[in-house]
């Protein structure tokens, strides 16, 4: 999909829709990203320090998930918008700054995934593929 997408001939209507879609391509790929970055990191880190845990599981649910949002589909969309929502609340609730600095990184990643408009234009095109 990233080839049609760096490709002149975007199936769009006009050349700024087609910047659009891709400019919500990277906005999207930076959050699915970050979101699995910080996954492999909690699950390194716990290996490491020797707790193991459910970690994997939990990182290979998010990468199907993150594929599904990145394949355009609706029902993985909301879905991760849902769960990095509990996830900042969670964060926000807790407190300490740190944890409020934290908090603000998925809430905006929630906010992105729903009301940017190039995002928004990334999501049509992908669903359509």
């Amino acid at each position: 999909m990233t080839d049609r997408l760096l490709d002149t001939d975007l199936p769009a209507e006009s050349p700024a829709e087609a910047a659009a879609i891709r400019n919500g391509w990277t906005v999207t790929t930076l959050i699915l990203g970050a979101l699995l970055l910080t996954s492999l990191v909690g699950v390194l880190a716990a290996l490491f320090s020797g707790q193991g845990g459910g970690g994997q599981i939990r990182l290979l649910l998010e990468a199907a998930l993150c594929w599904n949002v990145y394949r355009g589909r609706g029902w993985a969309r909301a879905l991760l918008v849902l769960l990095l929502i509990v996830n900042a609340a969670l964060l926000l609730s807790a407190g300490n700054p740190f944890s409020t600095v934290l908090g603000a990184a998925p809430l905006l990643g929630a906010a992105a995934l729903c009301f940017v408009p190039q995002v928004n234009a990334y999501f049509r095109y992908a669903s359509k593929m």
